[in-house]
């Protein structure tokens, strides 16, 4: 299942000063199959971005296609395009609301017309996936702690089987364990699945370790879409709009400056404990 932008602009009214763009002549392409991380400063237009690829928002100009389908067409049914394309907002509180955490993952697969044998194996395929044991199901997901909430969120997208997932700050609030529990998730049900995943990080870390390809935006603009490596030698660049590289990309550069001859392509904490093996000859010093 394909996405594709085409010339895509979004205005919103802006109190006290007429109208603000959000997304500014947007093109984009998202291929199936595909990992991406969408990264930008706060108000760069990446929340209202996703928005649009299930239908939340529609541009003010431009057309956003679906599979060869534009959204805009009447005819689009939009219950089965947001159970194709599921969105996981930053804080899953906004998408818990039922009595306990097994109804609540039930809620989308019910409201696709699915009989209740199927809605149950879904729901309970789902909860699995993401790590929510079965004395957990009975419980109201509000007694859950965020990285559990997070979980129940997902699920409940999940349980829908959307081709596309898109996760808006899915990790926002948690410990490095929880975040990585997550991550790594999310990193295993999309090669299982091969689904498409789009995720909207501050961490550039894992835009690094995850992500396929990387869409910077700055101010409503797409400004690179690229693998990871190539957007992270625009260092100065990404500085500039207030981001950054991963850390260990300093770190390397510190030692390429000093002559060590450090391969330039190493973005993640992996790949540079390979590379000073391989330059030290597999001696690790203190």
């Amino acid at each position: 299942m394909s996405l594709e932008f085409r010339n895509v602009s979004y205005e919103y009214e802006s109190a006290g000063s007429g109208y603000s763009r959000a997304l500014d002549n947007i093109d984009l392409k998202i291929e199936d199959g595909v990992f991406y991380g969408l990264i930008g400063h706060t108000g760069s237009g990446k929340s209202t971005l996703v928005q649009h690829m299930n239908g939340l928002l529609h541009p003010t100009q431009g057309e956003v296609w679906c599979d060869g389908v534009n959204l805009a067409d009447k005819s689009v049914n939009m219950r089965l395009l947001r159970s194709q394309v599921g969105l996981v907002f930053q804080y899953p509180e906004h998408q818990l609301f039922e009595t306990t955490v097994f109804n609540d993952v039930c809620f989308g697969p019910r409201n696709m017309g699915l009989t209740e044998d199927e809605i149950k194996m879904r729901a309970e395929d789902a909860l699995k996936q993401v790590g929510i044991s079965e004395d957990m199901w009975k419980l109201s997901p509000f007694d859950l702690s965020g990285g559990q909430k997070r979980r129940v969120a997902i699920a409940g997208v999940l349980a829908m089987h959307p081709k596309i997932l898109v996760l808006d700050e899915p990790t926002a609030g948690l410990d490095p364990g929880g975040r990585d529990d997550i991550l790594d998730q999310i990193s295993f049900l999309h090669e299982k699945n091969k689904m498409t995943v789009v995720l909207i990080s501050h961490s550039m870390e894992d835009v690094a370790k995850y992500a396929d390809r990387i869409v910077v935006m700055n101010k409503g603009r797409i400004i690179y879409n690229d693998v990871p490596m190539q957007v992270f030698e625009h260092v100065e660049e990404l500085e500039e709009m207030g981001l950054s590289a991963p850390q260990v990309t300093y770190i390397m550069k510190k030692l390429r400056d000093k002559g060590y001859p450090i391969d330039k392509s190493v973005i993640t904490i992996d790949e540079a404990v390979e590379e000073i093996m391989r330059m030290t000859g597999g001696k690790m010093h203190a």
